[in-house]
């Protein structure tokens, strides 16, 4: 798509990607080939060719809720870039248009929205801050809002570290960002922060869901809704 010229005609904002350079001394693509490259080391994750050297990933890219949110954020994590400084908060911002005119609902936006802006976090914070301070795991958590935020930053900084250069993503880097995707895990399990109003957004799906149904099967959606627990609405498709 993206050699044919098709992937920029349906998603103009990819087109200021090709050719672009990265002027730093560890990318050796472009930001259009950085972003396919990453894309595949996801994909070749998932098929299990790397299940022996990182098991730990595998695992959780296996597990993913909506991966499809995972592969949209690592397509356009880096939008942002060739404009200006902030290249992540500034790819939410042209993510949140840009999402909407794809036909994603306004959770899928955000979720996606959440990658684009904190794919550097956790590299950053693994790398460079001390991951056993309780205090930094918990606003990191505070960060993330959920355990499936988590889960798919976990496998986005994966890609994109192994997208950058060979030997970038190496067994130093993978015991530091495992070590913090555990430690917040565990802080999510605990609950030692305020957590994203699951309620809330289980209430949205419900809303969608009512809405979207023919009028036929209505009465039966109706008390499907009315029956089922939140759970229910947040894990399944």
């Amino acid at each position: 798509m993206h050699h044919l010229g098709v992937l920029k005609a349906l998603v103009p904002e990819f087109a200021h990607l090709e050719c672009l350079i990265s002027h730093d001394p560890f990318h050796i693509y472009t930001v259009d080939h950085h972003t396919l490259v990453a894309l595949r080391e996801i994909e070749r994750l998932r098929d299990g060719e790397f299940r022996d050297a990182w098991p730990h990933l595998t695992e959780v890219v296996r597990e993913l809720p909506q991966p499809d949110l995972l592969m949209m954020g690592m397509l356009f994590h880096d939008i942002g870039k060739g404009w200006a400084d902030n290249h992540p908060a500034r790819g939410a911002a042209m993510w949140n248009d840009l999402g909407t005119r794809l036909g994603m609902h306004e959770d899928e936006v955000a979720a996606t929205a959440f990658l684009v802006r904190e794919h550097l976090t956790m590299s950053h914070l693994a790398q460079h801050r001390d991951i056993h301070d309780d205090r930094l795991v918990a606003d990191f958590c505070r960060t993330c809002g959920s355990v499936e935020n988590l889960e798919r930053l976990y496998v986005l900084t994966y890609a994109d570290m192994r997208a950058v250069a060979p030997g970038v993503w190496n067994n130093w880097r993978s015991m530091l960002v495992t070590e913090l995707y555990v430690r917040a895990r565990e802080c999510f399990e605990r609950g030692d922060f305020v957590p994203e109003d699951r309620r809330a957004r289980a209430d949205r799906i419900r809303e969608r869901v009512q809405t979207t149904v023919a009028a036929a099967i209505r009465p039966a959606i109706d008390q499907l809704v009315g029956t089922m627990p939140d759970n229910y609405f947040l894990s399944t498709p």
